[in-house]
């Protein structure tokens, strides 16, 4: 990964002071490189691990970084530095968007600053101004060294984020401060104020349902394909990250068909339902398989270490991940994920709109909770204006009804929570994911509902693909592993645990064995002791919010969560954790 920052102050003892802070605090991890450099009022600090991709270019008047695998063409070609201060002269009424997983910037002394990232917005892309002066960078928590931007809580950031577990129109937690929108490239110059140009929308309204479903699983296979042939290069073993889940498995398959080797990584137990389908996955394609029980004991510092560099960005549930960089060092630099593969096709029913708008988003809170948490008199009108704006933003993402709830989900909740892991584990390994691929985006945009629902094409694939893969246990978060085909006997073992779920639950071992309900428990050791760390700054936030609501949403850490799904029902409860951290930095 890269954690960078950007200053454009013509104030030079400013801006030095400024660069001198920074590059002592920008490594969020140890054994990170730093490197820097300027041009005129321009200078940029980064810290990468040592294996990261970056091209930098620079002269006496202009500069150029690429962090990441920027993919211009259609075929494997990587941009690098001097090829993107080509591709985004100031000339360009839109600089080109490019596939792959990275952020990049350009500047000019004459013409400004020019800056972007990958099609989803997954690599985030922060920045504030104030009169002649830029900051720019993959955290906003640099900025606050900088004395023309003290820290300040955004009342409007602080309700989009609780409401739709993302930042919410680009207004971050800090006042000032915006994060780049999905599909849009930053153009800023000392003599205008920033301006965000769309540079890459989600292809339109999905084809009917004209073709059969044996064409459509046909081309969703060839573009995965493709995709896999565009962003994994072939130089050497793969690093994978593989659960014993669809997405993953099915990327397997299409690294070992193409004859490449494989070292795949797996969080977990070795008695996960989770693990145990990764196992067989990775022994039945040959891979070096590395696992790895990510301690609990070490989750408050990875929640410091979100709410720190993250800033409730990308919610507050998988800060779990932190820990994954360590063992992604001992894969190759870069490693294929699957991250965000389902985002149209994983889910199992529609979305209910008007659910959506009041909050019900899966991991927002309701506005009907905010309207009691938040002080009246502190938050005046804001709430309601948020309301107004979330219904034109969720309109306005589609002319057809049935496509708004993913395409609003896919630029804020899914672009934050699943989205934004990849960042924290590039500081072990870099990601390669193939959602950030404009044909397969293509696809699962344009594709029929009906293809695509209940990862019915997914499983197609894997049947048709790789039957090898497709009869082996099958992870699906829950304590059903049946495999997609399965023998009868299996189907026969599957019945009779169905019949017999009632009794055996009661003598199922203690120790939870499906992986994501153990890591997300809000009542499991790690997110307890969590909890216990951020109840020290409880009272920093009696100003912002009504203290007995809040006491009802988060319980004192010795406190059981009264919730039917300790997972679904606790998302809302760990941001306002993650905010109850943050403020210990910047609540007074």
């Amino acid at each position: 990964m890269a954690n960078f920052v950007v200053i454009v102050d013509p104030d030079a003892d400013r801006r030095r002071q400024f660069l001198q802070r920074v590059r002592e605090k920008i490594a969020p991890v140890d054994g990170l490189q730093i490197e820097s450099f300027g041009v005129g009022n321009f200078a940029v600090v980064w810290a990468t691990y040592d294996r990261a991709t970056v091209s930098s270019i620079w002269s006496t008047t202009s500069a150029a970084v690429i962090w990441g695998d920027a993919i211009p063409g259609p075929g494997p070609e990587r941009l690098d530095a001097a090829g993107l201060a080509d591709a985004w002269k100031p000339d360009k009424t839109v600089p080109p968007s490019f596939d792959g997983f990275y952020a990049a910037l350009r500047y000019d002394v004459h013409q400004g600053l020019t800056a972007g990232c990958d099609l989803l917005g997954f690599f985030p892309v922060y920045y504030a101004t104030s009169s002649d002066t830029l900051l720019l960078g993959a955290s906003p928590e640099l900025f606050t060294y900088h004395p023309a931007f003290p820290p300040k809580v955004s009342l409007e950031g602080l309700t989009g984020i609780l409401l739709t577990h993302a930042v919410f129109e680009g207004r971050a937690l800090l006042s000032g401060v915006r994060r780049l929108r999905q599909g849009h490239i930053l153009v800023w110059s000392a003599r205008s104020r920033p301006r965000e140009i769309v540079q890459y929308t989600l292809p339109a309204s999905p084809r009917a349902e004209a073709g059969s479903f044996e064409s459509d699983v046909d081309e969703l296979n060839s573009v995965l394909a493709d995709a896999i042939d565009r962003h994994v290069p072939r130089d050497g073993t793969q690093g994978l990250l593989l659960s014993g889940g669809r997405d993953s498995r099915l990327l397997a398959g299409y690294l070992h068909e193409r004859g490449d080797r494989m070292h795949a990584l797996t969080l977990g137990s070795s008695s996960d339902y989770e693990m145990i389908s990764a196992r067989a996955v990775a022994g039945a394609l040959g891979c070096v398989h590395q696992t790895m029980e990510l301690d609990d004991a070490i989750l408050p510092a990875n929640a410091r270490l979100q709410a720190k560099w993250e800033h409730l960005g990308s919610g507050f549930s998988s800060v779990h991940m932190w820990g994954a960089i360590a063992p992604l060092r001992e894969l190759p630099s870069r490693f294929v994920s699957g991250y965000n593969m389902e985002s149209r096709s994983g889910e199992r029913k529609p979305f209910d709109g008007q659910g959506l708008l009041t909050g019900a988003m899966r991991r927002g809170i309701a506005i009907s909770q905010l309207d009691r948490l938040l002080r009246a008199e502190v938050f005046d009108g804001i709430v309601d204006e948020m309301r107004q704006r979330l219904s034109d933003v969720y309109n306005a993402s589609s002319e057809i009804e049935a496509e708004r709830p993913w395409r609003f989900l896919m630029a804020h909740d899914w672009r934050a929570h699943a989205g934004g892991v990849p960042w924290k584990l590039s500081f072990g390994s870099w990601p390669i994911l193939p959602i950030l691929d404009r044909k397969v985006i293509a696809a699962i945009a344009t594709l029929p509902a009906s293809t695509l629902a209940n990862r019915r094409a997914q499983d197609a694939i894997l049947r048709q693909q790789f039957p090898a893969l497709a009869r082996l246990p099958l992870d699906r978060n829950s304590h059903d592993t049946l495999s997609l085909l399965p023998s009868s006997a299996e189907r026969a073992r599957h019945s009779i645990a169905r019949v017999m779920e009632p009794v055996t639950s009661r003598f199922r071992r203690r120790r939870e064995r499906r992986y994501y309900h153990r890591v997300y428990d809000i009542d499991g050791p790690g997110w307890r002791a969590v909890r216990q760390r951020a109840e020290r700054h409880r009272e920093r936030l009696a100003d912002l919010f009504n203290m007995d609501v809040l006491a009802e949403m988060v319980p004192p850490p010795d406190t059981r969560v009264d919730a039917a799904d300790k997972v679904r029902d606790s998302f809302g409860m760990k941001q306002l954790i993650g905010f109850m951290l943050w403020s210990g930095r910047h609540v007074s």
